[in-house]
């Protein structure tokens, strides 16, 4: 099993928690995250941002953020 280091497993965090990886990939990085505080720490953190992001995205914008928007993008239009 290839092993990896702290800097792998921050450097393809993103990856691992969308699952973007082959399956021993995923399980190389699983054994070191549940034997490393560091990079379990990181994990946690990018979970909790990851959330965040996602949270943001479900909610739908104000009425008058979508009505400056649409009124913007007319003026985009009316000057083609």
């Amino acid at each position: 099993m290839k092993q990896v280091d702290c800097e792998d497993v921050k450097r393809n965090v993103h990856e691992y928690l969308h699952s973007a990886m082959v399956e021993s990939e995923l399980e190389v990085i699983t054994a070191h995250i549940a034997n490393c505080d560091s990079c379990e720490q990181h994990y946690d953190i990018e979970v909790v941002f990851n959330q965040v992001i996602q949270r943001s995205c479900d909610e739908a914008p104000t009425e008058e953020l979508a009505e400056r928007v649409m009124r913007r993008l007319r003026e985009a239009q009316e000057h083609d």
